[in-house]
């Protein structure tokens, strides 16, 4: 039976959530919400879906836009190392529904911090500059994990909770007694991890409904017409302020090899404090390198996303400073390559017997045509989305497939060793293919250059969803 961070409830009716991740920031996130408990609900059904406020017809794929009194601005509050990544897939299922994709914006905050007065502060100052912005006299408050923590303070406040019209509490805390209110967790969504349940098809059917009125028309992501406009921002995770002062380059790359097509990037920008970068237009389904220099420092941080079907205005590049400390805690040499590959939907290591049919996922790493290695093979975590995978400094050129020392012992990561060789110029390709929960219908390839660690980190992000 698959260990899973569930909801229950304590003496006080006060829920409290189990995970298997930092005893000490579990500690601390159950006195918080132990101190909010007088502003929580005991009940996870206090919010009733609403009337129907307007009728969606579809011809094809194609979905009206819907009106601005149904499409309130939706702020999302993300949780312990999280950051609006976690709700980008979501915001691209509400704008396939019709739902204005300006009118979704996320409140980035230090995802290892605890300073939720301040945090409260922050949402406040965000819905406020999105009313100004569209018009509109309410929001719709979205909060994941710790972010419901952070969005209970909120509405503690009756004049803040004035501007909330409802309020979604994704698998945290529950809801308030202030604003209609509904509870997407794990228990309403069997089979489904923490992070999973923010991201999901699943949650979205629950929330679409909820605010909108009526069932979603899609949940599943169609491909939109060309061109697809990105943007987003470079942060330092898991701090989530912006990579200030760095280059971001953006290359299309052969989807085969991972090798940079041309000679000049596709876009290029200077990033200040924010990290913010674009709109860019790419070409739809095409493979991009988003590469991370900084001045004075010969380390550049490659980042592979899994190729965009449409547009999206919350991208997010986790990367670190080149002395952060996922740079420092990385074995890194000019003989191997290291891998951070990043999925908001967890790496399930064990299968779920509740459950038909295997749910355990697989990712397969070769280097130029290599046997592959499954790196999720034989660890016992199922509650990572960010896999840390190089070769480990105890077993130099030997791969072991064991814990490497300080990724797995950090919240919502692990580590594995393995060694994958370089070459001096990213000649070579390493194949990272993702199984996700069993399903082999539907194989998640990235190819990449094997950069050196020393000089070049590597991060590969699927979605959370297949892309056909």
């Amino acid at each position: 039976t698959r260990y899973r961070c569930r909801m229950y409830r304590s003496d006080d009716g006060v829920p409290a959530r189990q995970r298997r991740v930092g005893t000490t920031v579990l500690t601390i996130v159950l006195g918080l919400v132990a101190a909010l408990g007088a502003a929580c609900s005991s009940s996870a059904e206090d919010g009733a879906v609403a009337d129907p406020a307007v009728s969606t017809e579809t011809t094809s794929s194609t979905v009206p836009q819907l009106p601005e009194d149904v499409s309130l601005p939706i702020v999302f509050v993300h949780g312990f190392a999280g950051s609006a990544q976690q709700y980008e897939t979501q915001a691209m299922r509400f704008a396939a529904n019709g739902y204005p994709s300006e009118r979704i914006v996320a409140y980035d905050h230090d995802g290892a911090g605890m300073d939720i007065g301040a945090y409260a502060d922050g949402v406040d100052q965000l819905i406020d500059e999105t009313l100004a912005a569209t018009g509109a006299e309410q929001v719709y408050l979205v909060g994941h994990s710790r972010g419901t923590i952070v969005s209970s303070a909120y509405l503690g406040d009756p004049t803040r909770a004035a501007k909330v019209a409802k309020y979604v509490a994704i698998d945290g805390g529950s809801c308030v007694d202030v604003v209609p209110c509904i509870t997407p967790n794990q228990d309403a969504l069997p089979g489904q991890a923490h992070v999973e349940t923010a991201t999901s098809p699943e949650s979205f059917a629950m929330q679409y409904e909820f605010l909108v009125g009526e069932p979603p028309a899609v949940t599943d992501l169609e491909p939109q017409s060309e061109p697809v406009v990105l943007e987003g921002r470079a942060v330092n995770f898991p701090a989530n302020t912006g990579r200030a002062g760095a280059t971001l380059e953006i290359w299309e790359i052969d989807a085969d090899t991972g090798a940079r097509v041309g000679t000049e990037p596709h876009a290029s920008f200077e990033l200040s404090d924010d990290g913010a970068f674009g709109p860019v237009d790419t070409t739809a389904g095409a493979h991009y390198e988003y590469a991370l220099s900084q001045p004075g420092s010969e380390v550049v941080h490659h980042v592979y996303l899994q190729p965009y079907e449409r547009s999206s205005q919350l991208v997010r590049l986790l990367s670190s400073a080149p002395d952060g400390s996922t740079r420092v805690n990385t074995n890194a040499d000019a003989d191997h390559s290291s891998i951070i590959a990043i999925r908001m939907r967890e790496w399930y290591g064990s299968d779920d017997g509740d459950l038909p049919g295997d749910q355990t996922d697989v990712l397969e790493i070769s280097v130029d045509g290599s046997d592959p290695t499954d790196v999720i093979a034989g660890f016992d975590s199922d509650d990572a989305i960010g896999l840390h995978i190089h070769d480990d400094a105890a077993t130099p050129g030997e791969t072991t497939l064991g814990p490497l020392p300080y990724f797995s012992e950090q919240p919502f990561q692990q580590g594995v060793d393995l060694f994958m060789p370089a070459s001096p110029e990213g000649t070579g390709t390493i194949s990272v293919t993702s199984i996700a929960r069993g399903d082999r219908s539907r194989p998640q390839t990235l190819n990449v250059p094997n950069w050196p660690s020393d000089t070049g980190a590597i991060s590969v992000v699927f979605t959370d969803h297949p892309v056909e």
